[in-house]
């Protein structure tokens, strides 16, 4: 039975799965990598958990580019915790790095946390014994915070920030804003998993697209940037609240 087993969830060929040359480049070899293309990232993902060896498990996208001794140290951290969080670096020098991927790092120092990201992180198979597995109604968008808070009820979340991916956040302005709108369309769900009403729902959406701080920015094109952004996430949470079922409307309300 190998020591680790690296879930990714991707629609692409295995020969074009970008991390897949970055995990061998290390000398850790005591691995299986397992690749599932089901319809949405949240079933893939917990297809792999069923389809592993290994009680420690490492979740990676197909884009993500892992330091050359990232398993080892994985495996190392995997031995006293139940669960972890990585460093992400957006490897560009451009506005997405300087102000919109903040989310990305903890910091400098290792700390517990609440939160993790699916490009860079590593679950033991017993927390989702416990919590459950990633929740397949959320097709993509929220799925880590959403877990995430199940998982800090009953375990902590450890941060190493030596466990450091390298991965592209966007590609570009309308790529980002097009995220946003894809993410924000499952943030209604989100907020009914954590018990909050319609109407409060409608309410910050109409606070978040009416507030003047969101489309000021450091300079012309960051505030071009947050401004379409944040019109972009209205029109996703919009749509997710069209989308909901008329029961769980009404289970909600």
């Amino acid at each position: 039975m190998p020591d680790l087993s690296v879930i990714i969830a991707t629609l692409k060929p295995r020969a074009e799965i970008e991390c897949l040359p970055y995990l061998e480049q290390g000398t850790f070899d005591d691995y299986e990598v397992i690749v599932r293309n089901d319809d949405r990232v949240t079933a893939a993902r917990n297809e792999g958990i069923r389809q592993a060896s290994a009680e420690k498990l490492v979740f990676l996208d197909d884009d993500s580019q892992p330091c050359p001794d990232y398993l080892e140290r994985a495996s190392a951290v995997l031995d006293r915790e139940a669960a972890y969080a990585g460093k992400v670096v957006h490897p560009r020098d451009d506005i997405f790095a300087k102000h919109f991927t903040p989310h990305y790092s903890f910091g400098e120092s290792p700390r517990y946390v609440t939160r993790f990201w699916g490009c860079n992180m590593g679950v033991r198979k017993e927390v989702f014994e416990t919590v459950g597995y990633w929740d397949e109604n959320i097709t993509w968008g929220h799925e880590e915070k959403e877990l995430a808070e199940r998982v800090i009820e009953a375990y902590d979340i450890y941060y190493d920030p030596e466990l450091l991916v390298h991965h592209y956040y966007t590609d570009s302005i309308l790529d980002y804003w097009k995220k946003q709108y894809r993410l924000e369309r499952q943030t209604p769900y989100f907020w009914d998993t954590q018990g909050k009403t319609t109407r409060w729902q409608w309410l910050r959406i109409a606070h978040d697209v009416l507030h003047p701080m969101h489309y000021l920015g450091w300079s012309a094109k960051h505030a071009l940037v947050r401004s379409g952004g944040n019109l972009a996430r209205t029109a996703g949470r919009v749509r997710g609240m069209l989308g909901k079922r008329p029961s769980e409307r009404s289970t909600h309300s």
